[in-house]
């Protein structure tokens, strides 16, 4: 009799065991998609920022050869309505990965 329970418990032990390892490899997946999501849109922030130095600095170096004030504020103007664009749409892209659910692996 002893023997037996002895057995069940080892057996309950087991069975425990085995779905923690489940359940311990289901968060350890949920933690990888969340890190490589938040990985994903920081290099796109980077991404973006440099962009916007970059453009920064070509604006600077048009308006160093404008000829006249009209130029400088055309040559203004028109930056302003291009950053404006690919801010709408960096942010429009930062949205849809801040949206988007992380993957599930349903084979764990």
């Amino acid at each position: 009799m002893a023997q037996t329970t002895l057995d069940k418990a080892k057996d309950a032990v087991s069975k425990y065991m085995t779905e923690s390892q489940k359940i311990r490899d289901k968060a350890d997946s949920g933690v990888r998609a969340t890190y490589s999501s938040v990985k994903e849109m920081n290099e796109k922030a980077a991404a973006y920022a440099e962009a916007n130095i970059a453009a920064g600095f070509e604006l600077a170096q048009r308006l160093l050869h404008a000829k006249d004030p009209q130029e400088i504020g055309a040559v203004y103007q028109n930056h302003l309505k291009e950053q404006m664009e690919k801010m709408a749409e960096q942010f429009r892209e930062l949205g849809s990965l801040i949206s988007k659910p992380p993957p599930v692996d349903l084979n764990k």
